[in-house]
């Protein structure tokens, strides 16, 4: 049966029959080549897509993980600005106060320096007005920023009275004038003290050396006042025996202590105000 296939079959159209085969046969092999090769790179696009969208989600995470980073450090900020406008306006409020402060200090200085100045004058004014008198009699002198002036029980009044005697009026009428025209914004404290000695007898106005000196300050401070002194700038005050300048051991000692002290200091209410500003 071969050789008669065979033998129907001319030579030359089973080479080109042989040759048609291998060539289907290459070309297939070529084709498997082709798709195995497409497989491999479709595997590794794959794999490569996969690493792409893992860096993707990775990015995007990143991307996520940065914008809530963003959006605390602008909330962050935010409330930083809050806090520093907050503080610009309590440094501003506060250098406000500064000045005010400043300013009001100046003030003081400057009020200072002219109390300085008036109770300068006015020592001087009443160390010449009553030159004439003796020592033991009266003194003027600045301590603390007040200008205290002293005069004797021996001037003013008789032992155990409270009536002042003519030359006391005289001093005082003349010291009233001088303060009337020179102590403008001060306070005047009129201020009686006495010795140690215990008051006596039924018939006086007073039942101790506190009210002595009470009374006797109070009669002071009228004839002030009838002179011109200003009553709402003028404080009447008794001490008694209890703030000596001299030892009541001796009768020397116990006469500077029966005085009356005539204190002059600037207006406490000014300078509390400016204070408290």
């Amino acid at each position: 049966m071969s050789l008669l296939i065979f033998s129907c079959v001319s030579p030359k159209k089973y080479k080109a029959k042989v040759a048609e085969v291998e060539k289907k046969e290459q070309e297939n092999e070529r084709i498997k080549r082709q798709f195995y090769e497409a497989q491999n790179l479709l595997l590794q696009s794959s794999d490569s897509l996969k690493d792409v969208i893992i860096d993707l989600q990775t990015k995007d995470y990143q991307l996520d993980s940065l914008q809530k980073m963003a959006k605390k450090t602008f909330d962050k900020n935010n409330l930083l600005t809050k806090e520093l406008e907050q503080k610009e306006e309590e440094l501003t409020k506060k250098e406000s106060e500064i000045l005010g402060k400043e300013k009001n200090i100046s003030i003081l200085k400057n009020k200072q320096y002219q109390r300085q100045r008036q109770s300068s004058e006015l020592q001087k004014s009443i160390k010449t007005a009553f030159s004439s008198l003796n020592k033991e009699s009266f003194s003027v002198k600045e301590k603390s920023g007040r200008l205290y002036i002293s005069l004797s029980n021996k001037l003013l009044f008789e032992t155990a009275s409270i009536d002042i005697n003519s030359e006391g009026k005289k001093a005082l009428q003349k010291l009233a004038s001088l303060l009337k025209n020179n102590a403008s914004g001060l306070d005047i404290w009129v201020e009686g003290h006495t010795d140690n000695m215990p008051v006596t007898g039924a018939e006086l106005p007073f039942k101790d050396n506190w009210q002595l000196s009470a009374l006797r300050a109070s009669v002071v401070t009228k004839i002030l006042v009838e002179n011109g002194v200003l009553p709402q700038n003028i404080v009447a005050a008794g001490h008694g025996e209890y703030l000596p300048i001299s030892s009541n051991a001796t009768p020397e000692g116990k006469s500077k202590n029966r005085r009356i002290e005539i204190v002059l200091l600037p207006k406490l209410d000014e300078i509390f105000e400016l204070i408290g500003k």
